[in-house]
């Protein structure tokens, strides 16, 4: 894991400029992936204005002011805990607005489109299935509670651990796409491969 110096330099010169070569996965309904459970006992909790502070239970103290703002902003945050303590965090962000909208300076959405990310799980955690278990439960309220219309989960294409998480989910790659932005705004964004099948 990157020193938070080097994650916050990162951030910086993100919003400066960026490329961004992933692959995205789409559920557009509850067949489109499997509903898995951890390998641990896990609850799926929300996070909330008592709650987000709690995320220095499995990352760092400086994580908290990112989630208050998360939260803030309107996005769609959950835990995963195990027994009594954190374990694990997804996010997400949904147009609520009537016109195609741009979020996290690359992804557009269309209006009642989600998208699905910053899925952590506490290093000792991991290997466990809590990854997919944060997936699978995130979609399944992303649909049913939030009745969002199509979800998107994005994985850099460097990422192996968050493409195999895929995979246990049942998702496959529907896009691989090339993305750039410029002062934290969509200045190119292209398909360059749709694909048929499971990397």
């Amino acid at each position: 894991m990157l020193p938070m110096w080097k994650r916050t330099l990162t951030r910086k010169v993100q919003r400066i400029f960026w490329i961004y070569l992933h692959y995205d996965f789409v559920i557009n309904s509850m067949n489109d992936f499997k509903t898995t459970d951890a390998g641990v006992r896990c609850r799926f909790v929300p996070v909330t204005v008592d709650n987000y502070c709690r995320v220095r239970e499995f990352r760092e103290e400086q994580r908290i002011t990112e989630y208050r703002e998360k939260h803030r902003n309107g996005e769609v945050g959950f835990f995963a805990e195990c027994d009594g303590r954190l374990v694990g965090s997804i996010w997400a962000t949904i147009n609520r607005t009537r016109v195609r909208s741009v979020v996290r300076m690359y992804m557009p959405l269309m209006p009642n489109e989600a998208l699905i990310h910053d899925i952590v799980t506490a290093e000792s955690f991991r290997g466990m299935g809590v990854g997919p278990f944060m997936v699978s439960r995130m979609a399944l309220q992303l649909l049913s509670e939030y009745g969002v219309n199509r979800i998107i989960i994005d994985v850099s294409s460097r990422n192996r651990p968050s493409l195999r998480m895929m995979e246990k989910v049942g998702l496959e790659a529907r896009e691989k796409v090339f993305s750039v932005s410029l002062f934290s705004t969509l200045a190119y964004h292209k398909t360059l491969r749709t694909l048929s099948h499971a990397l």
